[in-house]
């Protein structure tokens, strides 16, 4: 199967909603329920940018997949460090396990690393991250605002020595949270 993977259009929203919610089942560990509409929130961020939104296309327009990473920032007493942060990746349920969410994750990390960040984040619940590079961010002293796991917190470097003596907490944007904020 032929595809490409460009940046979201509005046009491509509806047929996101559609991949996203079916690709969270009613038993998916990564599924809070808000998915859908966190990513509508995270379109008003004043910080959101259109080329952190990817779709998967078929030749013929279907979407197949989606990802969405904005800009978070690692903080602590004395200094911030901006980073991007994996909200949203999701394959619609009839294509997962053939790759194609693997090649959304590297063109994500190749935007963000073209864009200067120097490290990318995401909270998963499951073994997709872990498998692709990402390492718990404890190793690194960076800490969640959010309630989870100690170990759903992972971190990737971008660059060598990316996180050196950048320790602190991830801090979300309010249009994150919705109605879910609690901060640990």
């Amino acid at each position: 199967m032929q595809y490409t993977i460009e940046t979201a259009t509005p046009g491509d929203y509806p047929a996101i909603d559609k991949v996203i919610a079916r690709s969270y089942s009613k038993g998916d560990e990564n599924r809070d329920g808000d998915e859908v509409s966190m990513v509508h929130r995270l379109r008003g961020f004043s910080k959101y940018r259109s080329d952190f939104e990817v779709v998967v296309k078929t030749t013929d327009g279907e979407i197949l997949g989606h990802a969405m990473m904005i800009e978070v920032v690692i903080g602590d007493n004395s200094k911030e460090l901006p980073i991007t942060s994996i909200v949203e990746l999701s394959v619609d349920p009839d294509y997962q396990r053939q790759g194609i969410g693997q090649q959304i994750l590297l063109e994500i990390e190749a935007r963000a690393r073209l864009a200067g960040y120097r490290a990318m984040s995401a909270v998963d619940f499951s073994n997709f991250f872990t498998e692709n590079g990402y390492i718990f961010a404890d190793n690194f002293n960076v800490h969640s605002t959010l309630s989870i796991d100690l170990n759903a917190n992972l971190m990737k470097l971008l660059y060598d020595g990316a996180l050196y003596n950048r320790g602190g907490k991830v801090y979300y944007p309010e249009e994150f949270f919705g109605v879910r904020h609690l901060e640990v």
